[in-house]
């Protein structure tokens, strides 16, 4: 683990949409990592750091998707990447139990442990 985080990252691939607080655009895109902290989605559009905005993720599973995460937060950074813009926000501290405990559940399936995953519907 990088020791400037505070919390492991986890390599993912999940859909994911990014719904920015001023204006009301949204942006789909590709969450590429996440943790208890912060996501790094790839997208369309650049969006400039200190833009509040709701990260919302899912499972594409092959017979279903799991229910919307939605983490409130905000972008740290923005860059470009293959011609995609590559966005690492970081996560609000005071979200509610549910959320945690769900981002909890999300995280352990990304790492392989899928008994809770029912949690995630």
């Amino acid at each position: 683990m990088d020791e400037r985080r505070s919390h492991q990252r986890f390599a993912c691939d999940l859909r994911a949409r990014i719904a920015l607080a001023s204006g009301g655009a949204e942006l789909d895109g590709q969450a590429i990592d996440i943790s208890f902290s912060g996501i790094c989605i790839h997208t369309t559009a650049r969006v400039p750091p200190k833009t509040r905005a709701t990260f919302t993720v899912w499972v594409a599973l092959p017979d279903r998707d799991t229910a919307p995460l939605s983490l409130p937060g905000k972008v740290v950074w923005s860059t470009t990447v293959e011609g995609m813009e590559q966005i690492g926000a970081s996560f609000d501290r005071d979200l509610d139990n549910r959320v945690w405990t769900r981002l909890d559940v999300l995280l352990q399936y990304i790492a392989g442990n899928r008994s809770q995953l029912e949690r995630l519907f």
